[in-house]
């Protein structure tokens, strides 16, 4: 135990220093800590300490899942949900089932070992993609569902992982019974989800402080898990649904410092694991192995795109000529490219069980493919977004800067106005902090009043003229004053007008 203990601390250290020397060169840290990873393997100067298949599934999976959940706008996955469902369910079957053909034909893999390798390839990495658009703007809606896309399609594809798993355990394979069994797991996830979401989100306003938060939430995230796996629910699912709500709760009614603390301890803790995540395969990994299979990689990250391509342009394909909803053929592009494979496809490869046949050899493809897609897709990812024109203008940054220095100038005086009202400031103090955000209120409008400014002015009046719209709509068939039928039409015309606005915002 106490071995085991140091060698985790001692992979924590080394990734840890990776990671830092890997922001510092502005290098995604994923890329760094899979490069090193590979060395690991060719060098194998650190210990073999295998993890306990249970450890990552019951440990790391909620923390990484969550994690990313906890950071989703509710209201943006709401506003695109046409597109993030069309991808998260018959595209992840579209991609699982490409990659299990050509794992069967090619590879020379067991029908039901492909369809597992084909899950976990399914199986999607937005941190390189968030940290690109965190370097690069891009539209709000291409962001919101690529992101949402990841949410629900690990969700998807973890479970698809699940019951190909037992599959390969059990060797046979019945269609009903599985697609039974896949429905009942999403369904039950996505309710249990729901409630504990309810349960978490009741409780954490009822904090006392950060600390408390933190705990609250961390019970919330492990009790959902382990309560849902044993009503043979998808975890995954429900601590997905359950970090959208809390999320979603804790940015409306916690005060921002508690936010912030939950947020960094979520951050920190998905970090942690992805440090460990990464460097822990490549000490699990023979260097010869990974020769070996490298045909076998190449050849999964063929079918990879190919079944992703499929998946994108037939799914946005066929929700236009069925909805109507239009997603700009750039970000498709986007989209595509940005099937990037990260920490959730390792942790889900080494949570299969030890015994199972050919886990060595699914390991070691696992790492190849996120290998390569980190290295040729993740580090070139903020340029091309720039090279297909879907990243903002650098003009259109300046604006966005002084859009928020009106907004925090603003409200600095708002709350100066209030301190004054309540006898909590001089009326001196009161005038000289007023007039510094004055200057800063007549600096930004300046900035906004050229042409550009006007535009993006208009624009965003228009998406907010919109949104109102639609939330009164939907209100008023909430209170009864119209059919649900009536306001769902009403809703969907401007949700059109929104898609037309965010299209031209994206260059599509």
């Amino acid at each position: 135990m106490r071995e085991r203990l140091e060698s985790l601390l001692l992979v924590l250290a080394v990734g840890s220093t990776v990671a830092i020397g890997a922001k510092r060169v502005g290098v995604p840290y994923n890329v760094a800590l899979v490069l090193v990873g590979l060395l690991l393997v060719v060098l194998d100067v650190l210990p073999n300490t295998p993890m306990d298949p249970e450890v990552i599934l019951i440990a790391f999976l909620p923390v990484l899942v969550f994690e990313g959940a906890l950071f989703a706008d509710a209201d943006s996955l709401r506003a695109a949900s046409r597109p993030i469902l069309a991808l998260a369910v018959p595209g992840v079957l579209i991609s699982l089932l490409g990659t299990a053909a050509v794992a069967t034909l090619v590879l020379d893999l067991p029908f039901a070992t492909a369809l597992l390798l084909g899950a976990l390839l399914a199986i999607t990495d937005t941190v390189s993609v968030l940290l690109a658009f965190r370097s690069v703007r891009v539209p709000h809606r291409l962001a919101a569902i690529m992101e949402g896309e990841s949410l629900f399609n690990d969700g998807t594809a973890l479970v698809l992982v699940v019951l190909a798993s037992r599959v390969v355990a059990s060797g046979t394979f019945d269609p009903i019974t599985t697609l039974r069994e896949l429905s009942m797991a999403m369904i039950g996830g996505a309710v249990l989800g729901g409630a504990f979401g309810a349960v978490g989100s009741a409780l954490l306003r009822r904090t006392p402080d950060h600390l408390t938060a933190i705990l609250a939430s961390t019970v919330i995230v492990f009790a959902t898990a382990l309560v849902t796996e044993r009503l043979h629910a998808s975890p995954v699912i429900a601590v997905v649904v359950v970090g959208v709500v809390i999320g979603r709760v804790a940015r409306r009614f916690l005060e921002p410092s508690r936010v912030l603390a939950l947020q960094g301890f979520w951050e920190t803790s998905g970090f942690a694991l992805n440090v460990l995540l990464f460097l822990l395969v490549g000490m699990q990994i023979q260097a010869e192995m990974l020769v070996r299979e490298a045909a076998s990689i190449g050849l999964a990250l063929i079918a990879l795109h190919a079944g992703r391509a499929v998946a994108v342009y037939g799914c946005f394909g066929v929700l236009r000529a069925v909805t109507r909803e239009v997603v700009p053929l750039r970000w498709q592009h986007v989209m595509l490219v940005g099937n990037i494979k990260g920490a959730l496809s390792m942790a889900a490869v080494l949570s299969l069980p030890r015994d199972m046949a050919y886990r060595d050899r699914l390991i070691t493809i696992v790492f190849g493919v996120t290998f390569v897609t980190l290295v040729a897709q993740a580090l070139p990812f903020a340029r091309l977004l720039k090279l297909l024109q879907v990243a903002t203008p650098a003009a259109d940054l300046t604006l966005d800067a002084a859009k928020a220095t009106l907004i925090a100038a603003r409200r600095g005086q708002a709350e100066l106005d209030e301190l004054l009202a309540s006898g909590l400031v001089s009326r001196k103090e009161h005038a000289e902090r007023r007039a510094a955000f004055q200057r800063q209120v007549i600096g930004a409008e300046a900035a906004l009043q050229s042409p550009q400014g006007e535009q993006a002015k208009d624009h965003l009046t228009d998406i907010a003229l919109l949104s109102a719209q639609k939330a009164a709509v939907l209100d008023a068939a909430r209170r009864g004053l119209i059919a649900a039928e009536t306001a769902d039409a009403h809703a969907n015309e401007l949700d059109h007008e929104m898609v037309k606005l965010h299209t031209h915002e994206g260059g599509g």
